[in-house]
This record gives C-alpha cells, sequence and structure tokens, in this order.
C-alpha cells in the first residue's frame, strides 16, 4: 500500500508542468505610485515582457510608492529587493559619473538621451564598467526624462544677463552645473516642493520637462521659457543585484537583460510625444510664453554649457573618476549607428 501510494505521489510530480515545478518569484521596488506613466508605460512592461517570455516562469511582487524602504540601492545590495528603481541623482555619492548623460548639447529628444545612456550602461560598456559592475548591479532598464527646459513664473529670460542671479531648482549635479554656468543660482529641494516654492517666490523657476509638469501641478505656474535651449535630462534606471541575477538560470538572466530594450523604444517615443503635446497646450491657452533666444544668445548659452561638461569631467578626474573618458565615450555614442 506504501509502495502504491509513492508511486503514485511520484506520477503527480511528473505531470506537474516544468514552469511550476521551477516557478521563480521576484520582488521590485520602487518609488512611484501605481498611477505613475513611468510605472504604467515603462517599469510594469518590462516586468510583463519578462513574464511573457518566460511563458510564466518568473512572475513578480511588486511594492510600489517606497512600501520596502526609501533607499532602493541598500534594499538591493541588501537583498531585500531582486530588482529596484534607481534615480542616481539622488544618489550622487554612489552614482556620481551618471551624470555625464545628463549635461545638455548630446541629444534633442528622449529617444536619443536614452539611446546613448543604453550605449554606455549596456554590460560592457564604459559607465557599466566604471560604476554599475563594480556595486554589483545589473541593468534591466534605462531611460531618462525628457530634455528639460528652463522655465520661470513670471520673470522673463532670454539673455545671459536676465538668467543672471535667477533661482531656478535643478535636480542633480549637471543640471546644478548647467544652471551655475548660465549665471543663475542652482535650486536643490525636492520636485514636491517645488510648487509651494515658487507660489512663495522663494524660487523663480525650474529646470523641468513639460511631461511632469502635470504631475507636479506646474502646468500655468511655470509661465515662461527660454526658447531654443534644451537643458539636459534625468537619467533613471532598473537593475538587479548582482546575487538574485547570479541565481537565475541562464535562460531566464538573457531574457532579464533584453526585455527593457524593446520597451524603451515605445517608452521614449511616448515621453517625446507627451512632452510636445503638454507644451503645445499650454501655449495654445495662453499659459506659456515662449521667449526666444537670439542667435547670439543662443551661441553664448551653449558655449557655456559645454564648458560645464568639460568642468565636470576634469573634476571627476581630480577624484580618480573616468570623467574625461565617459564625456568623450557620451560624445561619440551612435556614431557608429
Amino acid at each position: 500500500m506504501k509502495s502504491a501510494l509513492l508511486a503514485a505521489v511520484a506520477a503527480l510530480a511528473l505531470a506537474v508542468p516544468a514552469a511550476a515545478q521551477d516557478a521563480i518569484t521576484l520582488k521590485v521596488a520602487h518609488p512611484l505610485p501605481e498611477t505613475h506613466f513611468s510605472w504604467q508605460l515603462g517599469i510594469k512592461r518590462v516586468l510583463d515582457t519578462i513574464t511573457e517570455q518566460t511563458n510564466g516562469r518568473v512572475q513578480f511582487e511588486v511594492y510600489p510608492g517606497n512600501q520596502l524602504g526609501r533607499d532602493t540601492y541598500g534594499l538591493l545590495k541588501s537583498g531585500i529587493a531582486d530588482m529596484a528603481m534607481i534615480v542616481p541623482v539622488y544618489m550622487a555619492d554612489k552614482f556620481p559619473l551618471t551624470a555625464v548623460t545628463e549635461f545638455p548639447g548630446f541629444y534633442d529628444s528622449t529617444c536619443e538621451a536614452s539611446a546613448k545612456y543604453q550605449e554606455l550602461a549596456k554590460p560592457g560598456g564604459p559607465l557599466d564598467v566604471a560604476e554599475y559592475a563594480p556595486q554589483g548591479l545589473k541593468m534591466v532598464f534605462v531611460t531618462t526624462t525628457a530634455p528639460q527646459r528652463y522655465m520661470t513664473a513670471t520673470k522673463k529670460v532670454a539673455s545671459l544677463e536676465e538668467a543672471a542671479g535667477t533661482k531656478i531648482y535643478a535636480a542633480g549635479a549637471a543640471l546644478g552645473k548647467s544652471v551655475r554656468a548660465v549665471g543663475s543660482v542652482a535650486i536643490s529641494i525636492t520636485a514636491s516642493e517645488l510648487y509651494d516654492s515658487v507660489n512663495r517666490g522663494t524660487v523663480d523657476g525650474a529646470l523641468f520637462p513639460y511631461s511632469s509638469t502635470d504631475a507636479y501641478k506646474l502646468g500655468g505656474i511655470l509661465r515662461n521659457e527660454v526658447g531654443g535651449i534644451k537643458f539636459g535630462v534625468t537619467s533613471w534606471f532598473v537593475a538587479m543585484g548582482e546575487r538574485s541575477f547570479d541565481a537565475l538560470p541562464p535562460e531566464v538572466q538573457e531574457v532579464v537583460l533584453n526585455a527593457g530594450l524593446s520597451v524603451e523604444r515605445e517608452f521614449c517615443a511616448f515621453t517625446d510625444n507627451d512632452d510636445a503635446r503638454i507644451r503645445q497646450e499650454l501655449s495654445a491657452r495662453g499659459d506659456l510664453t515662449i521667449n526666444e533666444l537670439s542667435d547670439e544668445q543662443k551661441a553664448l548659452w551653449l558655449e557655456r554649457l559645454a564648458a560645464a561638461a568639460e568642468e565636470w569631467a576634469a573634476e571627476m578626474d581630480a577624484a580618480g573618476l573616468k570623467g574625461s573618458e565617459l564625456l568623450a565615450a557620451m560624445r561619440n555614442a551612435g556614431a557608429g549607428q
């Protein structure tokens, strides 16, 4: 009787699909609300693609809104999360070199910016070798915001003279340097504080993408734009910790590393289109005035911004980091395509 029971159990085990036997569940942490387009159209689609391409073998437990904790880098390093979204500007001590992807002048769109970022961050790429791989991170999805604009609430800026002393919110080292390069004062606060700061007059404006103005209630508040110049982007990524990644079977690792590529092409196109749509709508209803730079002023602004990137590279070199090498890589990214 006992041997018959064991045989029945063995037969039942053989009848269970291999995918169910080898099911993998990964914990994902991110700071976004579930309604945010970067989750819905970006991260979620990457996860769905991984599940689909592994025939349901890989599933995800998702913890939005910092439910597992605000330090997503720490969550990866400790193994509490297997995969997480990281915004390097908020962890500049861990990711100083990622700033190279955020300076203006190397791209005109989100898709161009994210493609260059991807080239530097891919396995074996110069940014991966210099910054990500040494920290045991495997890039799953890398992208950027739309190129940001210099926007103000009431003050109209169309020259370096008018930019001088203007208090502008800027996130991170690259955008902060860019603001200071044109003579403005870089203000470091959180984006969620920006609405109140502008209304109180403690901040004159911001470097910001139009695609995020609705989320922060800034449409119609930042009413003026410096026309003719696109400032830099904010880069961000989703990564796996090395221990979690190494525990995956090789065929699953391949899916994880490639799933973000097709999603990114759609995501960056949506971001560019959404950014242009919102800008056009604000202008059409009279909530935005675009103050175009003269050709002479535009040349001066671009010269100052290029010098800011070179200054950053020199500072990284002096700190023993590969600033000049990465700046050259960013400048040359996409040249062979």
